[in-house]
């Protein structure tokens, strides 16, 4: 079986696997599942504070939070991948700037100064990519440790990837944003868009075992 096959088996599986979950077990079970995604580290001082791509503007208030607080002397910011429709409205002059732009503009409402945001230029579609950028440029830095800001959902994923990427040179520190991103561990399985996110993070993980990782963000 090829490589490629094994992993849609494997997607497949865990598909069943988790529906049988949500119809057969009961609410202590479904619990362990939607917890064992929520990770958090202890905080510590830290070179720079990571907003992972995604949830604008909750990461970036988190983020900025912790910025606030001392936790780091700057922010680092992803470029997230524009979509083409997204590029199209910015060209016509009804949006005025990028996922990015987005990003940073809400960063500096929140009180971060300009000069305290390393934006990234490489635009980044999944988790993976991005976490490699933020590796390299935080060695090329010379920094020893970043705070990894992201949706309580995928902090679990999240630190997995840091893990494989930083190889213990470079500490994480994985904090999960609260307001606006907020995960219900009793009950999730009663909401169609937080049982999604449960679904995609566990398929997420499985495929970084199976090393097909590119094909979730």
């Amino acid at each position: 079986m090829s490589r490629r096959r094994r992993a849609v088996s494997g997607v497949l599986t865990a598909l069943v696997l988790l529906g049988a979950a949500a119809v057969l077990a009961h609410g202590p079970i479904l619990r362990s599942v939607g917890r064992a995604l929520v990770v958090e580290d202890p905080l510590g001082r830290a070179d720079a504070i990571v907003v992972v791509a995604g949830g604008t503007p909750s990461r970036e208030a988190a983020a900025a939070a912790l910025f606030r607080e001392g936790w780091a002397p700057r922010i680092i910011l992803s470029n997230q991948f524009t979509p083409e429709r997204v590029r199209e409205l910015i060209a016509l002059g009804i949006r005025r700037v990028d996922l990015q732009g987005e990003a940073r503009l809400a960063l500096e409402k929140h009180g971060v100064p300009a000069a305290a945001i390393v934006a990234l230029g490489e635009p980044v579609r999944i988790t993976e990519t991005e976490l490699r950028l933020v590796r390299e440029t935080a060695q090329a830095r010379g920094y020893r440790r970043v705070i990894l800001v992201t949706s309580p959902l995928h902090t679990r994923r999240v630190r997995l990837i840091w893990a494989r990427e930083a190889r213990g040179q470079i500490e994480g520190l994985v904090v999960g944003a609260r307001r606006g991103e907020e995960f219900a561990v009793d009950g999730w399985w009663r909401h169609r868009r937080m049982a999604e996110g449960v679904l995609h993070e566990y398929l997420g993980l499985l495929a970084i075992y199976l090393g097909v990782s590119g094909w979730f963000t």
